[in-house]
């Protein structure tokens, strides 16, 4: 070999190392032979892949440029050492993955469950899991990424660039694809969901804007608004019944819920006057949308879309997405939903609601059983007939079809996104994906954990389906603008990793049962004789013990003195706890709102004694309590001699009207421990 060339191969050798230590999207679908890198012509993304690996090698070596296109992967032989090098670095590579392999039986996390296809850490995008979505739009078989951002863009990429950037009139909420004619070629439409209205694309043209329907307005609303304009009411009087209104459960208009948040009175006249002589319209917003099939389930079948609006209802449009034909009441506005069936024949949607709730509806009408959740919803996905719930406690939950729970999964930080994996091969698996708050992406088959992987940040959208030409890609986007895409292989299994199917390893432990004694024989011999006896007996005396404690309970909650308060009048729960050792206490008060309506500034009151404990806030008002949400809020206390013992802290959560509480708890401090003195 000539020094020249010795020299060149040494730089390409280095290239070669440092970028393998780089990078590991060359472990799927390559082979070598003979020196030669061969890939699979279907899968674009490998081979842009291969070329960018190949076009780093030569950045790092200084080589010229001489590759044009990324799909060329012929083009990678038009040196002979970059092609000896690189054909060695990919020998290598699976050679070490083929010993990764047949050592597949002792560990299965050591081989990597996905193929990094691409990764984009400037992609700049801001978006959330119901704004993307792949489809063919074209209809040439090359799914495309759509990403709705929050930047009012909706943004196409094809492979890895970025095929079209078109501008929305407002904030997007959801995207959708779906397949509105019978007559091929079926290409899809894409809809997005923004505001009242939902936009139609078809071959990324807009075609068609659908407005949804106003809701009826409130007759005693509509008066206060005419007496208003015609300056029969004092605005202030109108503000005032406006908010009694609201107060006694009445959904009103987004106009008089800005009227109300004015504060100068000067600027209520002028809003007022600024709507004169215009009717007073209840207009509703989008808050979720999905597509439901028609007839059969199938990729290119006729769908139609379904959408939840802000004033409790769900809306299931006509193929072509100009009409509705099925408007469901559901009295609470959804956040969520998961649909299984086909419209024409049978279906079921599952709506988590703010409320804290989840709704059934069945064929058109929603069903009688509502399934209280632990805390408010903030994902939902459908696993075959049944549904996983992800809530704010940080769990999930399983539901079957008829409601009950079936297992929650506890993870250990905040759930930011959910997604169904399917993938269609021999075994057919389906899993849940699980993003989580401290940048963890997690893949649970059934309850058991099956992958884990983490990103430097912490992810805002997840999608799984096909996109290019491969059938399963994992689409993550995160919260500082990335974007990272990778495959699944075809052999992947994803129950390989999923616990173990069978009974626990100490089931097979046999216990050890001590010998039978006399005495053992003759209390059996008892109880066979009088059996009936004792069972009435035990029933008797836990009639009484449940009865003791049922009163004893609401005694405690009715006279406030214990560390939990309930009342039924203003429908206020109160809960105190104390951490610490001593002298410094910290003492949680977590009050939450069992009603329907909001409560405004509830004031808080603390009674304690003074000469043993100096409270940080001896009084403050509670600005709002929202229905179902549990609001905590910690108290310092300092104890002033330990000498003296402890006492008892009493809250009390008084009205503007009344001088009575409204509720009362008390909470026994314990012994402080004296402080130390360093």
């Amino acid at each position: 070999m000539k020094k020249g060339e010795r020299a060149l191969d040494e730089r390409i050798s280095h290239a070669v190392f440092t970028q393998r230590q780089e990078s590991h999207s060359l472990k799927g679908n390559l082979s070598t032979a003979g020196g030669h890198v061969m890939t699979d012509p279907n899968s674009d993304l490998q081979a842009r892949g291969l070329w960018e690996h190949t076009e780093s090698i030569r950045r790092m070596a200084g080589l010229p440029e001489e590759l044009n296109s990324p799909t060329d992967i012929s083009k990678l032989q038009y040196n002979e050492s970059i092609k000896r090098i690189v054909g060695s670095s990919l020998i290598a590579t699976t050679t070490s993955s083929s010993m990764i392999d047949r050592g597949s039986s002792v560990n299965t996390r050591s081989k990597p469950l996905w193929l990094d296809a691409w990764n984009d850490p400037v992609a700049g995008i801001s978006a959330y899991t119901s704004c993307i979505c792949t489809c063919d739009l074209l209809g040439d078989g090359d799914f495309r990424l759509v990403v709705a951002d929050q930047d009012r863009k909706l943004k196409v990429w094809k492979g890895t660039q970025k095929a079209a950037d078109h501008a929305l009139l407002d904030a997007p909420v959801a995207i959708a694809s779906f397949v509105s004619e019978l007559t091929a070629p079926r290409l899809p439409s894409l809809a997005v969901a923004s505001g009242a209205h939902i936009y139609i694309y078809r071959n990324l043209r807009p075609y068609y804007k659908f407005t949804l329907p106003p809701e009826d307005v409130n007759t005693e609303e509509q008066d206060l608004w005419h007496k208003a304009m015609a300056r029969e009411m004092v605005v202030g009087d109108v503000v005032a019944e406006l908010t009694n209104l609201q107060d006694t459960g009445v959904l009103l208009t987004s106009r008089s819920l800005q009227l109300m948040n004015i504060g100068d009175a000067d600027k209520k006249v002028e809003y007022i006057e600024h709507w004169q002589g215009q009717p007073l319209v209840a207009t509703t917003f989008i808050t979720c949308m999905d597509t439901i099939k028609m007839v059969v389930d199938e990729p290119d079948a006729v769908s139609c879309l379904v959408v939840g609006t802000e004033s409790g209802r769900i809306l299931v449009m006509n193929p072509q997405g100009t009409g509705v034909v099925k408007n469901i009441w559901l009295g609470v506005t959804p956040a969520f939903m998961a649909i299984h069936g086909e419209y024409e024949v049978a279906y079921k949607i599952s709506v988590a609601a703010r409320d804290g709730k989840m709704y059934i509806i069945r064929n058109g009408d929603v069903s009688q059983s509502i399934i209280q959740l632990e805390s408010p919803a903030v994902g939902l996905s459908r696993m075959n007939l049944d549904v996983m719930v992800g809530c704010m406690n940080n769990t999930v939950h399983c539901y079957r079809p008829e409601g009950p729970k079936s297992y929650s999964i506890y993870l250990p930080d905040r759930i930011i996104s959910m997604q169904r994996l399917e993938v269609k091969n021999a075994r057919m698996s389906k899993c849940l994906l699980v993003a989580l708050g401290n940048g963890e992406v997690r893949i649970y088959f059934g309850k058991h954990l099956s992958w884990t992987h983490s990103v430097p940040s912490p992810v805002t959208g997840l999608w799984f389906g096909r996109y290019g030409r491969e059938d399963n890609t994992l689409i993550i986007v995160t919260k500082n603008g990335a974007l990272e895409i990778k495959i699944l292989p075809r052999t992947a299994n994803l129950e390989s990793s999923g616990g173990p199917a069978g009974p626990p390893p100490e089931q097979e432990i046999p216990l050890q049962i001590p010998k039978k004694t006399r005495l053992y024989v003759e209390q059996t011999q008892r109880e066979r004789e009088q059996a009936a006896d004792m069972h009435r007996t035990f029933q008797r005396d836990l009639a009484k013990l449940r009865l003791t404690t049922a009163r004893s309970y609401v005694k405690v909650l009715t006279d406030g003195q214990g560390a939990a308060a309930f009342t039924s009048s203003a429908n206020l729960s109160l809960q105190l706890a104390v951490q610490g050792l001593g002298p410094r206490f910290k003492l949680i008060m977590t009050v939450r709102n069992d009603g329907a309506s909001h409560v405004r500034d509830v004031p808080v009151l603390l009674l304690y004694n003074e000469g043993l404990y100096n409270v940080a806030r001896r009084q403050f008002t509670v600005p709002v309590l929202v229905p179902t949400i549990s609001y905590s809020m910690e108290i310092g206390v300092d104890c002033l001699n330990p000498d003296l013992g402890s006492d008892t802290i009493s809250v009390l959560l008084m009205s503007k009207h009344s001088s009575l509480p409204i509720l009362q708890a008390q909470l026994k401090m314990p012994l402080s421990e004296p402080e130390e003195a360093f």
